[in-house]
């Protein structure tokens, strides 16, 4: 009350307890007086609504909740109908050691639902009148009244009361809320405009907060640096088609919808299903005003995530564009253009300086900002992460520790941090950090997007006698169209010579990734190339990135370093390391993908070295080309197979690819692979070929291509399982039998390799092999003699009942022996399943025991 301007007695008599725990006697007495000025004091919001600082701000923002919070509780106090007045109330002992704990819950948030902080609300009160009750049933009051008077004061001064205060409460903070934005924001009530285009929303919301300050010259600079982002092309692109026109950011950036929570101790957001109970949201500038005009804003960071192409880096763009009216002063630091190994204050000098040319200190442009709050975005955290290789980073840490220096001395400032979803859980987060999820386009965003493109482009289409860009032919390729990036993308194909249009009803997926790709190679290569080498080009271009391709699958992940892809071409691609030129020659890797359009190029600078690693923006791109290898080297080996020249096929470059990772680990490199296959019965013969020989073929695959340590048990393992499916992938059903080489009964042969395949390859890796392919015994009389395997993943399929002759066993074996079977092989399911086999054992012999 103080804080919003309070100086009503009543504050004098209870300023004396020195701390918010109050003898709830002495503020019974007071409460007429309590509610009085509280009423008034958040009726003059006008007056204490300004103020000079945005820490000033906050701080009454969140003064005029408390006082709220507690003038509806005591204003519904003074409603009930009970046999005696609240106030008035004496007991001849004092208060009986009873106090009100008056430390009021948190206030509403933006990444939380509004309702979520009423509940919190409510909590609170039922607490207030739990220990109010317990006051009154100490008064000598209490002992006169009889039983159904008790009844009624207890029903009162519980649910009743508590009801009560949570309408007040909700009713007066609605209410303040269309005099205070701030309040509206943080609820999430603010009357939003979503159809304001290029985030003009954000801006129009921090309008009605902004304080009209003037920022000095040497900031403002930095303004509107920020602001001319908004009228360039919304991406950097190659060439393009002579009349076809890019968008500006500002008219074709379209809000995406987002996902929103505060992270606790275990949560990991770079899992799908931890968001899955999160609300799906639509009014992204409402809650960044309200992040923005809270406290904690000032105390740990904002984490953007998102997957590539979802838009993170042009969102970074347009705050730093759209926070443009204090009190904000927004900085944004493109981490993959500043010293990874600098710290956080000497990160943001350097963009400063790249920004604007000038050379500024952060303590002065700080202290200059007159009031405004410094945001500054972070924009790139995963490539800090993946360019130098960083497992475990403090860096979030760092930032929240940065914040608290700066918030004690004065210079609150604000974080926003971006990051792919996929490298969340690489960084611990400081407590009470808020993180928000890009989420792909809705069927309104695509369409808000392809309006502008069209828009734009009305007079090439029609120079060209071309048709728009529609929704339904961007529809027929969603799952690539519902990341931004992407759609540009399928936008550039469609508009040489509605390629996407006249297509896109016969295509299949990987038919349409093998124009996408080679479209875009042969248009980087034409400019520089003449036109009868362009094809021969574009084959090795794909080549690359494939082999890049398997440099992040083989490893296990989504991306791969320089040095990586480097170490991989070198030994795969020895006759193309270097593209000799006058200028100082790029590695092959970095050359491979600095001309695709696909690939996502991640950066940091460390100790003034540029670090670089790759992914592909999205994951099937990177799984198509895993497949298209694979069906080029099964032309290939079936071409040998044809000729009467050889007497075998040279597998050694299959080999070499596909000991490592297990293809069924990623689902749609199979099915590429099943629409790739020409020849099905011809390359079916080959791969169950080499698969009989393994024993009787030295390994010829590649010595020096090593994405990780492993022996040739290991590759082994991881050859033979991929050569069975693969197999599998050119026919609907084989039989085991094809593929073992005879040396003892199938089922055991079987098990053998089965077995093989559970000891050395990875557990996930072992698993997606079990759900993916499904193995059904046929039965001779009374004994399995064949197993029928075919690919169908475990939603499609489950196994046939048990039994003991399937599994091999002649004689059960004690109880002793399996525990030391399952001691021995240290198989967590084998214990598992004891474990359930002896309650069984023991629940049917209680059963059937006898009294």
């Amino acid at each position: 009350m103080r804080s919003l301007g309070g100086t009503d007695p009543v504050l004098d008599a209870l300023q004396s307890a020195g701390s918010a725990a109050l003898p709830i006697g002495g503020v019974l007495e007071a409460r007429n007086e309590l509610v009085k000025v509280g009423i008034d004091l958040l009726a003059g919001w006008r007056e204490w609504r300004p103020g000079s600082t945005w820490r000033s701000r906050t701080d009454r923002f969140e003064a005029a909740h408390a006082v709220l919070v507690m003038t509806a509780y005591f204003e519904a106090l003074g409603t009930l109908d009970l046999p005696f007045a609240p106030s008035g109330l004496e007991t001849p002992h004092g208060d009986g050691g009873h106090v009100w704990d008056l430390a009021t819950p948190l206030c509403p948030a933006p990444h939380r639902p509004f309702a979520q902080a009423v509940a919190a609300v409510r909590g609170y009160y039922r607490a207030l009148s739990g220990q109010l009750l317990a006051f009154v049933a100490e008064l000598d009051l209490w002992a006169r009244l009889d039983e159904h008077a008790r009844q009624w004061t207890a029903a009162a001064y519980g649910d009743e009361l508590v009801e009560r205060a949570v309408l007040r409460y909700a009713d007066r903070y609605r209410t303040l809320a269309e005099d205070v934005p701030e309040l509206a924001y943080w609820a999430g009530i603010a009357d939003h405009q979503p159809s304001l285009a290029g985030m003009a929303e954000l801006e129009r919301l921090i309008s009605l907060v902004a304080s009209g300050a003037a920022l000095p010259e040497r900031l403002a600079t930095l303004d509107r640096l920020h602001q001319a982002a908004l009228v360039r092309p919304i991406a950097e692109t190659g060439d393009l088609p002579i009349g076809l026109r890019l968008p500006t950011l500002a008219q074709a950036y379209v809000t995406p919808r987002f996902r929103a929570a505060e992270i606790a101790p275990g949560d990991d957001p770079s899992v799908e299903e931890w968001w899955e109970g999160h609300e799906l949201r639509a009014d992204l500038p409402v809650f960044l005003s309200g992040f923005l005009t809270a406290s904690a804003a000032g105390e740990v960071p904002l984490i953007v995530l998102g997957q590539p192409g979802s838009g993170k880096s042009v969102l970074s763009k347009v705050l730093a564009a759209r926070l443009r009216d204090a009190p904000f002063l927004p900085i944004r630091v493109p981490l993959r253009e500043v010293s990874a190994t600098a710290g956080i204050q000497e990160q943001i000098e350097q963009a400063v300086h790249h920004l604007s040319g000038e050379r500024q200190d952060w303590p002065a442009i700080a202290r200059s900002a007159n009031g405004a709050l410094p945001v500054v975005i972070l924009d790139g955290f995963d490539e800090l992460l993946q360019a130098t290789g960083v497992r475990q980073s403090d860096y979030l840490m760092k930032v929240a520790r940065f914040q608290h220096r700066e918030a004690d001395a004065g210079r609150a400032v604000a974080v926003i941090v971006t990051s792919r979803t996929a490298v969340a859980n690489r960084a611990g987060l400081p407590e009470g950090t808020v993180v928000a999820r890009l989420e792909p386009f809705g069927t309104t965003a695509m369409r808000t997007w392809l309006e502008v493109w069209n828009a734009v482009n009305a007079d090439y289409f029609s120079a060209a006698g071309l048709e728009p860009f529609t929704f339904d032919v961007a529809l027929s390729q969603r799952h690539l169209a519902r990341q931004p990036l992407l759609l540009l993308m399928l936008a550039f194909y469609d508009a040489d010579g509605n390629a996407l249009r006249r297509e896109n009803r016969t295509l299949g997926q990987a038919e349409l990734y093998e124009r996408l790709m080679t479209r875009y190679a042969e248009r980087a290569l034409e400019m520089r190339h003449p036109r009868e080498q362009v094809a021969r080009l574009v084959e090795r271009e794909l080549l690359r990135l494939s082999f890049v391709a398997a440099s992040m699958f083989n490893r296990g992940r989504q991306w791969a370093t320089t040095e990586e892809v480097d170490a991989d071409l070198d030994v795969l691609l020895p006759e193309q390391r270097r593209t000799p030129g006058l200028a100082t020659p790029h590695s092959a890797g970095h050359e491979a993908l600095a001309r695709s359009f696909f690939v996502h190029r991640a950066q940091a600078v460390r100790d003034d070295e540029v670090l670089h690693t790759y992914e592909f923006l999205h994951a099937t791109f990177g799984e198509f080309l895993i497949a298209r290898l694979l069906a080029s080297l099964m032309r290939e080996l079936v071409a040998q197979e044809s000729s009467l020249a050889l007497t075998g096929v040279h597998d050694g470059l299959l080999r070499t690819l596909l000991s490592w990772a297990t293809i069924s680990s990623r689902l749609p490199v199979v099915a590429f692979l099943q629409e790739l296959v020409h020849d099905a019965d011809r390359w079916r013969a080959v791969v169950l070929r080499l698969f009989r020989e393994l024993d009787a073929r030295e390994d010829s695959s590649i010595a020096a291509y090593r994405p990780w340590i492993a022996g040739p048990h290991r590759r082994y393992a991881y050859y033979s399982a991929n050569l069975m499916v693969l197999a599998l992938s050119c026919a609907p059903e084989l039989r085991a039998s094809e593929f073992m080489p005879g040396h003892e009964d199938v089922v055991t042969e079987w098990r053998s390799y089965a077995l093989l395949w559970r000891s050395q390859c990875a557990l996930a890796e072992w698993q997606s092999l079990v759900d993916l392919v499904a193995v059904r015994p046929v039965w001779s009389q009374d004994d399995v003699r064949e197993l029928h395997l075919k690919l169908s993943p475990q939603e499609l399929w489950e196994p046939g009942p048990f039994s003991w002759s399937w599994a091999g066993v002649d004689k059960l074996l004690s109880i002793a022996q399996l525990r030391r079977q399952v001691m021995f092989s240290a198989l967590a399911d084998e214990g598992a399943l004891l474990a359930l086999y002896m309650d069984d054992l023991r629940t049917h012999q209680q059963a059937h025991r006898r009294p």
